[in-house]
């Protein structure tokens, strides 16, 4: 099966996740937060708290991307390090970071709700599991 350079999964997929992430950050400007630094306070939100190497497994990052984005957090004060060992912190969210998230869910609930009614739920479906499928073959 060969392939042209427009038709690659890799440059789709990464085009769509560049106009994504640009046409939510426009929404999310005036707060002052970028939608990875939302995603992982969304995940920290959800979690109550969490170990940084567990961001760098959930977000399929680095340790040093995460942990740069951490301390922008941290120095946003929207975030709360706890130290549980002389190595582990846990990471919280601050009341600022609660506020924020607070402040941006409409704008991210219906930037969401836009895209998905598109799609009937068998196609939303589909599309989770192909992405999955991806994702499990990249990682072998």
């Amino acid at each position: 099966m060969t392939s042209r350079l427009g038709k690659s999964i890799g440059i789709v997929v990464t085009n769509t996740a560049v106009l994504l992430n640009s046409s939510i950050n426009k929404k999310l400007q005036p707060f002052g937060i970028a939608i990875e630094q939302r995603a992982i306070l969304e995940i920290i939100m959800n979690k109550g708290c969490i170990k940084q190497t567990e961001l760098t497994t959930i977000l399929c990052r680095d340790r040093t991307t995460i942990s740069r984005t951490l301390k922008t957090l941290e120095n946003k004060d929207y975030i709360k390090k706890e130290k549980i060992d002389n190595k582990i912190f846990m990471i919280k969210l601050s009341e600022k970071g609660i506020d924020v998230m607070e402040k941006t869910q409409d704008i991210v609930n219906e930037f969401r709700n836009n895209i998905l009614s598109n799609f009937t739920e068998d196609e939303i479906d589909n599309l989770y599991a192909y992405l999955e499928k991806i994702q499990d073959i990249v990682k072998e």
